[in-house]
């Protein structure tokens, strides 16, 4: 990488269900990226529940506190409960004095205090960050600050989906992750799965609805889904994140009211049969040509599935997983352990990922077969604990994704945008006689 400092633009927030969980992301990355400011410079912007893009000292604070909330219940963990309560304590001060009145302040958008509004422009001549007030100073070029390499941090929809992907495209602007087609199908379930099983690679039993085919006759959607499993059977929205909207179903009453909530958040609904003595294990995958894989994860939940509030409690170990409560490395034989590794790695091939990845496993416990479940792209893959445990700290890693970013953009660069045929389509043209 050259030495000069690069400008990274930290994207987060959005519209979108995990904009919460985006906060808590953007936060540990802007942690790293501060603690190498000899490197990176970084551009903290947030993106309002609206869609409003805002930069400033307001967006700063809010990722400050998060990471002194983080910092509290790291520390809450390792003490003695009278200890405990008064961190406890502060950590409820923090959060009802700085971080829910400054996260309710930017979502007022342009009448925030502390920001100002600056949007990407889908324009590779303006090569800046513009301002949004009615677009003036993006057609009158009053640019501000280049971002050099984007850092998309958005969980979900219009972020992890390839959205944002598709813009820093259009801007011709390097960013950290996967492009917009792997992000995409990474964020889809439904279409993931069926990648997966015409790369070969073992996927648990499914079938998908749609939210219609459920609104207009839930009763012929209940009677195709039994067509075609049996029960137990997990219900999930096809495009969701952070286990929102997945239910357990044991008989057809609990599969349609499974139904209906997921349709709440995708307008799409997988029904897949429920492996129900099983590890959930992951790993996550690193490069864009030569890949590098970390080590396993093995999950511990304490109900029928990982739950949000398992992925995101305050109450874990000190440096434990972003996920649930976790060990690393899995309890699995070494064989099994390799071949998760080696099943990570042809996901991560077979959606034509780069960047990073994090690939997540279901092992039927009976027979220790393991099943590719999904996979999750930038931000969901961003993984520090499992890769610090895999002997890569969070420096490196930070360093190694932008390097990626920026090799995946040279790379593009090479690529032709005009062709002889469309040229000699146009002097054809100019042969025509006007009218004709």
């Amino acid at each position: 990488m050259s030495t000069a400092v690069k400008r990274i633009g930290l994207i987060f927030g959005s519209r979108s269900v995990e904009r919460e969980v985006s906060v808590m992301t953007a936060s540990k990355v802007y942690e790293v990226l501060l603690r190498m400011q000899d490197q990176f410079e970084t551009v903290p912007i947030f993106l309002t529940a609206d869609g409003t893009w805002l930069v400033g000292e307001a967006v700063r604070d809010l990722l400050s506190v998060d990471a002194e909330i983080r910092g509290l219940a790291d520390l809450s963990a390792q003490v003695g409960p009278p200890d405990r309560a008064k961190i406890d304590a502060e950590k409820l001060r923090l959060n009802k004095e700085r971080y829910a009145p400054q996260l309710a302040n930017l979502d007022r958008g342009p009448h925030a205090k502390g920001v100002q509004r600056l949007f990407l422009a889908p324009d590779p001549s303006v090569g800046s960050l513009v301002s949004g007030q009615e677009r003036k100073a993006w057609l009158g070029r009053q640019l501000h600050p280049t971002i050099d390499v984007a850092f998309p941090v958005i969980h979900g929809t219009h972020g992890e989906d390839g959205s944002i992907q598709g813009l820093c495209e259009l801007a011709d602007l390097p960013y950290v992750g996967a492009g917009v087609v792997a992000s995409a199908v990474g964020m889809d379930k439904i279409v993931s799965k069926l990648v997966f099983r015409g790369a070969g690679l073992p996927v648990v039993e499914g079938m998908a609805l749609t939210r219609r085919q459920i609104l207009e006759d839930d009763a012929g959607a209940l009677k195709a889904l039994e067509s075609e499993l049996q029960y137990p059977v997990v219900v999930k929205p096809a495009v969701a994140g952070s286990s929102i909207g997945i239910a357990m179903a044991k008989n057809g009453a609990e599969a349609l009211t499974g139904m209906r909530t997921s349709m709440r958040f995708s307008q799409r609904v997988l029904v897949e049969r429920a492996v129900e003595h099983r590890l959930e294990v992951q790993c996550s995958v690193v490069g864009n040509h030569d890949l590098n894989v970390s080590e396993c994860e093995e999950l511990i939940r304490s109900g029928s599935i990982v739950s949000y509030n398992e992925k995101y409690s305050d109450n874990k170990k000190p440096g434990s997983a972003d996920l649930a409560p976790s060990i690393i490395p899995a309890r699995l034989p070494p064989a099994l352990a390799g071949e998760v590794r080696r099943l990570a790695m042809e996901a991560f091939k077979s959606i034509d990922s780069r960047g990073i990845s994090r690939v997540d496993f279901l092992i039927d416990a009976t027979t220790m077969e393991p099943f590719v479940n999904e996979i999750n792209t930038m931000p969901g893959s961003l993984s520090f604990a499992l890769w610090e445990a895999s002997g890569v700290k969070p420096t490196e890693l930070i360093c190694r994704l932008v390097e990626l970013a920026l090799e995946a953009h040279r790379e593009k660069s090479v690529t032709q945008f005009e062709s002889r045929e469309g040229r000699a389509l146009v002097d054809r043209r100019h042969l025509v006689a006007p009218g004709k």
